[in-house]
C-alpha cells in the first residue's frame, strides 16, 4: 500500500508540474490585440496569413510559445487618435491653418495586423507621429489646390480628398481609418 501512495503522490505531482509549465508558457490574445509569434516553428499555418513567414499571427486564442525559442509579442489593435495641426498655403497663396483629428487602428484582418507588426511592433508609442506626418502632408497638399472660400464652405470635400489621397499608404501601413474630422480652419486675416 505505500508504494501505491507513493505512486499515486508522484503522478500527482508529476501532472501539477506539468500543469504549471504549461500555464507558464502559454499566451492568451486578448480580444482587442493580436500576438505576434516569432522563431523556431513560428510560422503561418493557413492560407489566410499571407506573406508572413517568420511569424504567427494569434487573435482571439491562446498559443504555445517555448522560451528560449519562439518570442510572443504584443500588437495593439486599440483605436488610436492623432491630432492634425498643419499650417499652409492655399490656391491663391493665403496662408491658412488646419486643426483636425485621425481616429485610425490596425486593420483586423491578417494581412494588414502582417504589415502593422512588421512596421510598429517595436514602436507603436510612435504611430500618431507617424500618421500625423502622413496626414499632414496630403492635408498640405489638398489646402494647396483649394480657395479659402472652398475650405469653409465644403470641409467635407476637404475631408474627403485627404482620406482618398491617404488611403493607399495607410493600407501599405497595415491601417484603416476610423474617422478623419477637420475642426477648424483659420486663416491670419
Amino acid at each position: 500500500m505505500p508504494e501505491q501512495l507513493w505512486l499515486a503522490i508522484g503522478v500527482v505531482v508529476a501532472f501539477l508540474v506539468l500543469l504549471g509549465l504549461l500555464r507558464a508558457f502559454w499566451r492568451v490574445a486578448e480580444p482587442n490585440e493580436a500576438l505576434i509569434v516569432s522563431g523556431l516553428g513560428a510560422r503561418a499555418k493557413h492560407h489566410l496569413e499571407p506573406n508572413t513567414t517568420g511569424f504567427k499571427i494569434v487573435t482571439g486564442k491562446g498559443v504555445l510559445v517555448l522560451p528560449g525559442f519562439q518570442v510572443a509579442r504584443r500588437l495593439s489593435l486599440d483605436t488610436r487618435v492623432s491630432e492634425i495641426s498643419v499650417h499652409c498655403v492655399t490656391k491663391q497663396g493665403i496662408p491658412v491653418s488646419v486643426q483636425g483629428v485621425v481616429i485610425y487602428k490596425v486593420g483586423d484582418d491578417y494581412a494588414s495586423i502582417a504589415k502593422a507588426a512588421r512596421r510598429f511592433l517595436d514602436q507603436q508609442e510612435n504611430m500618431d507621429t507617424r500618421i500625423h506626418s502622413v496626414f499632414a502632408g496630403h492635408m498640405r497638399s489638398i489646402v494647396g489646390a483649394l480657395t479659402v472660400e472652398e475650405l469653409i464652405r465644403d470641409r467635407e470635400k476637404l475631408i474627403t480628398e485627404v482620406s482618398r489621397s491617404s488611403e493607399s499608404e495607410m493600407i501599405r501601413l497595415g491601417l484603416m481609418v476610423d474617422s478623419l474630422q477637420v475642426q477648424e480652419i483659420d486663416d491670419a486675416t
